[in-house]
């Protein structure tokens, strides 16, 4: 038997991403950073501003919404009346946005991209999305930074509920890597979730209330918004920081958004592994 390869080639290759990858925590922190800094290597290689893009992209975002929103078509919060109270509440929610769709526009395709890599050297595929949320983790350090600068600059705050927010980013953290682990899969094994996906945070993004307050919803509706997993995070941070109101249940309901995507993407990738290995 171990000398026919047809034998022995379809085991080596279910277990190519998982048997001979090492298991012991300290061994994959340290795998994981090596591919972090192997990201942000390429991720700025040959751009003239380098590493500032980090900071110039969501700066630049939160100013072009502002601009057409705040100013352009004078959109008001009710609740937050300080003179950019407009600016605070777009920025709570692009604080949540922002890394969360660049770890899930990253992370869809980080298994496909490397193939090839997964087929050669066995390693924990779980490294691959979780450096895509990684990645974006300095994206939301300072979406966050700044909210807490300017919130407080504007009076608004600090509120004893801000000792909520460091739970909030964890709850943020999970849920967008369960979700990135499982779109990376099936990405992986149903080449078109790509697409899929890139339209779909397309939708998501005017479904969340991030340009507009969720006062300016019809109250029948609100409760719908507890069925998107980013805008139960854009209200809890909200309330978190800025004292504004959100739909009764919007903390449960964020719990069990986090363990239905956060676990359930976890047990999806982890299920989806003997696919992966024979798709290697």
């Amino acid at each position: 038997m171990a000398t026919d390869g047809s034998m022995t080639r379809p085991a080596s290759h279910s277990t190519a991403v998982s048997s001979a990858a090492p298991r012991n925590p300290r061994q994959l922190w340290v795998l994981w950073r090596y591919w972090m800094v192997r990201e942000f290597k390429t991720r700025y290689a040959g751009s003239v501003l380098g590493f500032a893009w980090a900071f110039v992209q969501p700066l630049a975002t939160l100013a072009i919404f502002y601009v057409l929103f705040g100013l352009v078509l004078a959109v008001r919060v009710p609740g937050l009346d300080v003179s950019n109270g407009y600016l605070l509440h777009l920025l709570a929610g692009l604080a949540v946005w922002l890394p969360f769709t660049d770890a899930i526009g990253r992370g869809v395709g980080s298994l496909a991209a490397y193939e090839d890599f997964l087929r050669k050297q066995p390693m924990p595929a779980e490294i691959l999305p979780a450096v895509s949320v990684g990645g974006s983790l300095l994206v939301l350090g300072i979406g966050y930074g700044l909210l807490l600068i300017l919130s407080v600059a504007q009076g608004v705050g600090p509120y004893a509920s801000l000792a909520w927010l460091p739970v909030l980013v964890l709850a943020q953290i999970a849920l967008t890597f369960g979700l990135t682990l499982l779109l990376s899969m099936a990405h992986f094994l149903w080449r078109d979730v790509g697409s899929m996906v890139a339209f779909a945070l397309q939708l998501w993004f005017y479904l969340t209330p991030v340009v507009y307050p969720l006062s300016q919803v019809p109250e029948k509706f609100h409760n719908w918004f507890l069925f998107n997993p980013v805008a139960c995070l854009v209200l809890m941070v909200q309330s978190t920081v800025l004292h504004m109101p959100v739909p009764s249940g919007t903390p449960l309901a964020l719990v069990v958004w986090v363990v239905l995507l956060g676990g359930g993407g976890w047990w999806f990738f982890r299920s989806m592994k003997s696919a992966l290995g024979e798709a290697l």
